[in-house]
């Protein structure tokens, strides 16, 4: 296993251990972490745009994903 794919490995990891805590705790529905944890595991398949409107499309009532516009 190349540094990359270890890289890949570790990213998806991360994002998938994190949004099963948001589940655990409540924060987040089964569907939310479902489709959460498919576009993870497709992440390169998405430019960043298309990454973050996708995570916008998922939890439409956040705002962590929002740009701090001064």
């Amino acid at each position: 296993m190349d540094s990359l794919d270890k890289f890949d490995l570790k990213l998806v990891l991360s994002f998938t251990n994190a949004y099963r805590k948001l589940h655990q705790e409540g924060q987040i529905t089964q569907q939310q972490l479902t489709s959460v944890l498919a576009l993870v595991e497709n992440y390169q398949q998405f430019s960043p745009a298309e990454f973050e409107t996708k995570l916008q499309n998922i939890f439409p009532d956040s705002n962590f994903l929002t740009k701090n516009e001064s």
